[in-house]
């Protein structure tokens, strides 16, 4: 089902894409400078969510192509976003992505949208806190503090819109989604964040938010 799901989408992605590609062909030309970019500093905002940081440094293989590499580093004693499902704490965590993006106009237009495959790699720990109630003359709680692990690897492409808010910063914005596949670790369903960090095996949906500056 989540195969079928995923398929729909992604070819209602396409349909919107398409329209939004021959929207392009009726604007006139609009660019931040005149020579396209060639080295772009990404950062991810909503990897500050689930407790870590994320950067990504974006070079130009041509005008309307480049390759995207992302690192993210985890390390949070509040977990960051797990708290929202149960009591986690001491979270930690490496995520490493690697994409190749094809554009649809020049890398330094006010407005683009482009196509990304993706290959990543994530590793995550973190402490589930279970608090036990222990009945008796002289009842008591205690916590039984367990780490959960949860290694990795996905494959997929993404869709995405760019769109110049300054002269060289840039919004960036992507869904999609791909095939992923845990190995090792035993705990890929507890630390599962829909979208924003996928562990679990299957197909899983996937999205991205960035903010970043072009060199």
């Amino acid at each position: 089902m989540k195969t079928i799901t995923l398929t729909l989408c992604l070819l209602f992605a396409f349909n919107v894409d398409a329209h939004y590609f021959k929207s392009f062909d009726d604007e006139p030309v609009t660019t931040t400078r005149k020579s396209p970019y060639k080295k772009m500093i990404h950062f991810n905002p909503l990897a500050l969510t689930i407790g870590g940081m994320e950067l990504g440094y974006e070079s130009a293989t041509t005008h309307k192509e480049s390759f995207l590499f992302n690192a993210g580093f985890y390390l949070s004693q509040e977990a960051g976003f797990l708290d929202l499902k149960d009591d986690y704490s001491n979270m930690s965590g490496v995520r490493l992505e690697m994409q190749y993006r094809f554009y649809r106009k020049n890398n330094n237009y006010i407005r683009n949208v482009f196509m990304a495959p993706f290959f990543n790699l994530k590793t995550q720990t973190a402490d589930h806190n279970e608090t036990v109630y222990i009945p008796g003359p002289n009842p008591s709680t205690i916590t039984n503090v367990t780490t959960y692990s949860a290694t990795t690897v996905g494959l997929g492409y993404m869709l995405g819109s760019r769109k110049s808010i300054f002269e060289n910063i840039y919004l960036d914005a992507a869904i999609g989604g791909g095939i992923f596949f845990p190995v090792s670790g035993d705990h890929h369903k507890e630390l599962n964040i829909g979208l924003f960090s996928p562990f679990q095996k299957g197909v899983q949906f996937k999205a991205s938010f960035g903010i970043l500056i072009a060199l």
